[in-house]
């Protein structure tokens, strides 16, 4: 026998040791050593003493028998002991063992302590006990590297100060641990799950992770990314035509270079660094200087978009492609061109030079690739073998190979002197859109429109590791010019870093679904979920640990529906083989083949029962089906299309087929419909590609609700047990949560990267699971995901905001017709109004705070008493929706305007109209007064900026100057400047006096659609629809900070009176607070009193504080793609580096993390 058995058996033998050791002893023994010093436990003197004041004794017993109960204790607790130190001197506590090396001794002692509750318990205190002994750090951590192989549950857990080293935990789930003042070392935490995690001052270094970093800052499609030759910057173009320059260490934009009309395609450093080129849709070349950030010359020939630009290798000359089928060289020095060259007959989307500058290479979208002698222009050779058009080219090293990406969704790699194909690369399923190789030339990234990055051994033409985590196409990849990093760029608007060398690693089997999962179904007792997939296979999953129990096979086509009987002994299966099977759950053999359906079955459903099963199909039927003899004995027909799905209620009064039925029978042949039935309020649920959830009453088939929030087609729907709640899920990617009592949305759950096809709610409605077109399926604790977070309410899209004049309430207006007002410092919901029967448009608080205005599509305005809480009165007049409404300083004036073209002036006193001010030609969007009420400022579709005298109702000045319209106005705390915000992306400020433009600003990228200046007027916000807020210096029109947290147009901006905050509300359905002097959004008190809390406790054991601030994260993940998650971990201090030691903060806060570091005043805190 060798050594490495040897070890292996010596290392089972001790687990076994402890295999009679009773469990509760465990969690007594981390109790002791947590709070305890370990080194007293390995002497006999004091250990009863101990133990009798740890170890918890049963009711009603004798002395004799607690005296017994603890020499069994005492007894076990040595045994531990003893185990403890002969592992002390064991490999397992010298050696790495999550190598590859180790990988098969590892393997076999999985097998042999698997499911072994006490060994399981045991490793758990060998990780605990790393935070008291550094001589056991080492097999502490094995023993964390085995649990996480085992997929042991380690939610939840309290692992404060434990210290890991030289290990791997790829794919472990760790969410909502307190890892507090951890320590780790040379650990690998590729895909670990810590949402939800504590993570004060932590102390991790040399971290391995395959992703470093996130890039957010483009407020569209990412286009191109291209690192400096010292591998310190990355500069992006993007389709927001902007370039953007980035600090590869920290993540953190350096600068922004504007100057494109158009959008940025593409962008490439000089061999020195010292200048950077960009090529744009609007046909130009700019060279940029990056020393200054200035643009040194424009460079224009081109007849059509540039889509592609490339130096040579001495900088002195520039290729350039374009749409309009020509490659241009340019001298640099001279900037004139120096040759055309043209052979191609469509648009060339690739120029790339070989590293010696004497070969040019293009790809076209006429299929082809032409190599072209640089000194004199002529055409080498064409190289043929891509389908479809070439988007990309690249030179090796060396510059012997070729490397092409294609619409054909192959990778050709070529030999440059013979022109022959050397391999042609398949595993994308779309257009490879860039490629590159490493410095070494050893490796080849591509990325394509699939959202996926691959790297490929270029020696074999074997794919060696593949990057996700991208959210859309990606279209462009660079690496560092030393080979570490590689950096991706994306239609998702973001760029990643990725540290190469761990992307490289054989990662371990994560046993997540192969292909897309398209329906999902919990057992009966809710431990074991079942799953089918577009790969022909069923999958049974442990419903807490995502562990695979059992695959079944025998279906040759997709497994569209999949459902366990009553008692869990059987799952029943339909697909796209047109058969239905019963399954074994125990065995995992399959029982029988009902065959009868002449088109692939969409659904299949037990009854209540289990003595019958129904079937629906593309054939149009129905089919029922008896479960013991599997003889079919009934078929329904009235379906004119698919019969996407069926559901049985659990009143048998209910007829869900013919209900299902009678409803669809008017449908258009396309639309598909999804139903699900709720137990408690006798409710039906229907979804489809209209978006549309409709919610019906079955007995009276009356509709109750129609929920809109989906902006594609619906594909399920499914009620919690008890009926309460509504998740509805689709081709948007995302899952919602609805109350089905009053028809609000309640929470929306942001985790899928493509189409959720099926959702499942398990037995007892505490988890809610989805299955997608991602190949992965998720799993969320319904709990948390129902508890309210601040400023959440509204159930559309929040168009309006007010402070009050102390600053302490804040009204919001929605499209779903409802008034709230929200506390200020809790975000707790104090209010509700509703009295507009259509969305509400405009709000504007009295100046003595007690009354609120508001407009709405309703066409009329309502005035509220704020402490009586009731509608005082409404005024009508306008004939069409009212978009703004506005107090007078003095609170005796009201001010409207509204899509019928119209101001209205009124008189709060009489309620009586007291101007109607005409002269806009199209909807007016805005009316401000001047702060001493002598004017009000109007802005309207018509681009105009109209001011006009209160006091006689006449135009005092039209302001023209706005090229689309003008969607916001406001006036300086003076009354000198006004400033206006338009659909033609900028801001300008004008004299109130002269009415003359002062100044432009530029800066958002979409439409402003709104303006605020600070009380002391020194600083002017505004919101876009490019989702972010901009904060200007209102003295120098320079641009001083921006604000991004939203995900939509943001709507309305707002200063508190006092001047320290700022409140925000989107599209997105959220209101955001952001201090001012800090420029970061402020969460609410009481979560820092918590906070505070926490720091005071030395010692934090999990409780309901991670409870109320982390909801909405996925508590497990089942998928083979390794994706690090850390959404809503609270991380305080410490230091998270990897082994490059670039700093892992900035990717963990793109990833959704919440760095606290900013938002509390540490001197304050009394440690």
């Amino acid at each position: 026998m060798d050594s490495s058995c040897e070890w292996k058996e010596d290392l089972a033998e001790l687990f076994y040791q402890v295999q009679n050791v009773d469990e509760k002893i465990f969690s007594a023994l981390i109790e002791m050593f947590r709070l305890e010093n370990i080194s007293g436990y390995f002497s006999d003197d004091q250990q009863k003493n101990h133990c009798d004041q740890y170890f918890y004794y049963g009711q009603n017993l004798t002395q004799i028998q607690r005296e017994q109960q603890l020499n069994d204790f005492i007894y076990s607790f040595q045994k531990i002991l003893n185990v403890i130190q002969k592992i002390k001197s064991h490999d397992f506590n010298k050696n790495d063992y999550s190598t590859q090396e180790n990988s098969e001794q590892r393997q076999n002692i999985i097998k042999k302590i698997n499911d072994d509750k006490q060994i399981i318990e045991f490793l758990k205190l060998l990780v605990q006990l790393t935070a008291k002994d550094e001589k056991l750090i080492q097999c502490g951590s094995n023993s964390l590297n085995l649990l996480v192989e085992m997929k042991v549950d380690l939610t939840k857990q309290s692992l404060e100060k434990i210290r890991i080293k030289n290990t791997s935990l790829i794919g472990g789930s760790f969410v909502r641990c307190n890892l507090s003042e951890s320590e780790f070392e040379n650990v690998d935490i590729s895909g670990m799950n810590l949402n939800g995690a504590l993570l004060y001052n932590c102390k991790w270094k040399s971290i391995k992770i395959h992703e470093l970093n996130k890039l957010d800052g483009h407020s569209q499609q990412v286009l191109s990314v291209c690192f400096s030759p010292d591998g310190n910057t990355l500069v992006s173009g993007s389709q927001d035509n902007s370039i953007r320059l980035w600090n590869v260490k920290t993540g953190e934009q350096k600068s922004q270079l504007d100057g494109h009309t158009n959008i940025v395609n593409t962008v490439c450093f000089s061999p020195d660094g010292s200048i950077l080129s960009s090529g744009s849709d609007d046909q130009s070349i700019r060279l940029w200087d990056i020393k200054s950030g200035q643009l040194i010359f424009r460079l224009h020939g081109h007849s059509n978009a540039v889509i592609s630009i490339c130096f040579s290798s001495d900088g002195l000359t520039i290729a350039s492609s374009s749409h309009d089928r020509t490659v241009f060289l340019w001298d640099v020095k001279t900037r004139k061109k120096k040759l055309i060259l043209e052979g191609h007959s469509d648009g060339i989307l690739a120029v790339c030079f070989s590293p010696d500058s004497t070969i040019l290479a293009t790809g076209s979208g006429d299929f082809s690739i032409c190599l072209w002698e640089v000194r004199t222009g002529q055409q080498k050779s064409i190289l043929i073998g891509h389908d479809y058009a070439v988007y990309s080219v690249c030179f090796s090293p060396d510059g012997t190979t070729l490397a092409s990406g294609s619409q054909d969704c192959s990778i050709c790699l070529w030999d440059v002197k013979t022109g022959q194909q050397k391999f042609k690369l398949n595993g994308h399923d779309r257009i490879v859109s860039t490629v590159c190789f490493s410095p070494d030339g050893s490796i080849l990234a591509s990325g394509s429109d699939d959202r996926l990055i691959f790297l490929w051994d270029v020696q074999t033409g074997e794919q060696k590791s593949k990057l996700v985590g991208h959210g859309s196409c990606v279209s462009s990849a660079c690496f560092s010019p030393n080979g570490t990093i590689l950096a991706s760029g994306s239609y998702d608007n973001s760029i990643l870093l990725w540290d190469v060398k761990i992307g490289l690693q054989k990662q371990i089997f994560l046993g997540g679904p192969r292909e897309a999962v398209l329906e999902i179904c919990f057992s009966p007792d809710g431990t074991t979920l079942a799953s089918g997939c577009q790969d022909s296979s069923i999958h049974l999953w442990d419903a807490k640990t995502g562990r695979q129990k059992l695959k079944l096979n025998g279906h040759t086509n997709v497994v569209m529906s999949v459902c366990f009987s009553p008692d869990g002994y059987t799952l029943a299966s339909g697909g796209g083989d047109n058969s239905i099977r019963l399954w074994d759950v125990k065995s995992g053999q399959q029982i029988t083949r009902l065959d009868g359906h002449s088109e692939w079955v969409q659904s299949v459903r037990f009854s209540p029962d289990g003595t019958t099963l129904a079937s629906s199909s593309n054939d149009f039927s129905i089919r029922l089906w008896d479960v013991k003899t599997g003889q079919q004995y009934s078929i329904l027909y009235g379906h004119q299309q698919w019969v996407q799905t069926i559901c049985y209620s659990p009143d048998v009064e209910i007829n869900p087929f013919v209900y299902g039925m009678q409803r669809l029978e008017d449908k258009n042949p396309n639309y598909m419909v999804i139903l699900a039935l709720s137990k408690l309020y006798a409710s039906l649920a229907s979804g489809g590609n209209d978006k549309a959830i409709l919610l019906w009453d079955v007995k009276t088939e009356q509709l109750i609700y129609d929920l809109n929030g989906h902006n594609r087609g619906i594909l399920s729907v499914c009620f919690s047990p008890y009926g309460t709640l509504l998740a509805s899920g689709g081709q948007d990617n995302f899952i919602l949560l609805w109350d089905v009592k009053t028809g609000e949305q309640i929470s929306k759950l942001e985790y899928h990267k493509s189409t959720v096809y099926s959702l499942c709610f398990s037995p007892d409605g505490s988890t809610l699971a989805s299955g997608s077109h991602d190949k992965s399926i998720q799993l969320y604790d319904v709990e948390t995901v129902l508890k309210k977070q601040n400023f959440h309410g509204h159930s559309s899209g929040i168009l309006s905001i007010c402070f009050s004049s102390d600053s302490a309430t804040l009204a919001s207006g929605s499209d779903d017709k409802s008034i709230r007002l929200w506390d200020v410092k809790t975000g707790q919901q104090k209010l509700k109004f509703d009295g507009h029967s259509r969305g509400v448009l405009s709000l504007c608080f009295s100046p003595n705070g007690n009354a609120l205005a508001s407009g709405g599509r309703d066409m009329s305005i309502c005035l509220w008493d704020v402490k009586t809480q009731q509608l005082k009165y409404k005024l009508d007049g306008h004939t069409n929706s009212v978009w703004s409404v506005c107090f007078s300083p003095d609170g005796t004036a009201l001010a409207s305007g509204s899509v019928d073209n119209s101001i209205r002036l009124w008189n709060l006193k009489v309620r009586q109209l007291k101007f109607k001010l005409d002269g806009h030609t199209d909807s007016v969007w805005q009316v401000c007064f001047s702060p001493d009420g002598t004017t009000i400022a109007s802005s309207s579709k018509d681009k105009s900026i109209r001011l006009w005298n209160v006091k006689t109702g006449q135009q005092k000045f039209k302001l023209n100057g706005h090229s689309n319209c003008v969607n916001s106005v406001c006036f300086s705390h003076d009354g000198i400047t006004l400033a206006s915000g338009s659909a033609d992306n900028s801001i300008r400020l004008w004299n109130v006096r002269t009415g003359q433009q002062k100044q432009i600003l530029n800066g958002h990228s979409k439409q402003i659609n709104s303006l605020c200046f600070s009380p002391d007027g020194t600083t002017l916000v505004s919101g876009s629809s490019d989702n972010s807020i901009v904060l200007w210096n209102a003295q120098t029109g320079q641009q001083q900070s921006q604000l991004k947290g939203h995900c939509d147009c943001i709507n309305t901006v707002c200063f508190s009176p006092n001047g320290t905050t700022i409140a925000s509300c989107s599209d997105d359905k959220s209101i955001r607070l952001w201090d001012v002097q800090t420029k970061s959004e402020i969460k609410s008190s009481d979560k820092y009193k918590e906070i505070e809390g926490y720091m005071k406790t030395p010692f934090f054991q999990y409780n309901h504080y991670l409870e109320n601030v982390n909801t909405n994260v996925p508590i497990l993940l089942i998928s083979q793609t390794l994706t690090f998650q850390v959404r809503n971990a609270l991380i305080l201090q410490g230091q998270f580096s990897n082994y490059l030691g670039l700093d892992l903060l900035p990717l963990f806060k793109s990833k959704g993390s919440c760095i606290l570091d900013n938002q509390i005043e540490l001197n304050k805190i009394d440690y």
